[in-house]
């Protein structure tokens, strides 16, 4: 007579290799580059890891007191350097600071 495991555990051993192995992929959905005008700084687009970010939080953490959810609503260092948008938690208490430049802005 042949047995068969539940279904509940090889389902859930299935999901997870299935994330693990989209992790690769999956980092590079939803995340942002911020456009910005090229100044005489050459201080590149502001990159924003989204999955990085929703791996740890949830996604009303962010949407829609900080972010609102469409397009075009690009923060400003001014405005992240009075703890709105980004500066809510990248203020170097909760989240390394705004003032780590190469953080965010990696030349693509």
């Amino acid at each position: 007579m042949v047995t068969r495991a539940p279904l509940g555990p090889v389902l859930c051993v299935l999901l997870g290799f299935l994330t693990l192995c989209s992790l690769g992929w999956a980092s590079t959905l939803g995340d942002i580059v911020y456009s910005r005008q090229a100044g005489a700084d050459k201080i590149a687009p502001a990159y924003f890891p989204h999955w990085v970010h929703r791996i740890k939080y949830k996604c009303y953490a962010c949407h829609d007191n900080l972010f609102p959810m469409r397009r075009g609503a690009n923060p400003t260092m001014a405005t992240m350097a009075q703890g709105q948008s980004c500066g809510a938690c990248h203020n170097g208490k909760f989240a390394f600071g705004i003032d780590t430049c190469q953080r965010c802005h990696i030349p693509q």
